[in-house]
């Protein structure tokens, strides 16, 4: 059962990743845009745990943040290594 406590703090977070979206679009260089999405992920993982300790089963839902947030390091250290260059 989801109290008010929960639902202002999925309201808070989906505001947040809402708030980044719009400042993502707005912004006019590639690595604010890339910061943003990198930020994005941080909150969306937040969002994940906390829908799984309201619906209790926070086993499978901490699985689920652990590869999303695994997957989005290996992303950004790989976009990272492009825009960076090749040093010789």
């Amino acid at each position: 059962m989801m109290t008010g406590f929960w639902q202002l703090v999925l309201i808070g977070l989906v505001l947040i990743l809402v708030a980044m979206l719009v400042l993502m679009f707005v912004r006019k260089t590639t690595l604010d845009k890339l910061n943003y999405i990198f930020a994005m992920n941080t909150v969306i993982v937040l969002l994940i745990l906390t829908v799984g300790f309201i619906d209790g089963r926070e086993d499978m839902y901490i699985d689920i943040a652990m590869s999303y947030s695994i997957l989005g390091f290996v992303t950004s250290v790989i976009l990272a290594k492009y825009i960076g260059g090749r040093k010789r």
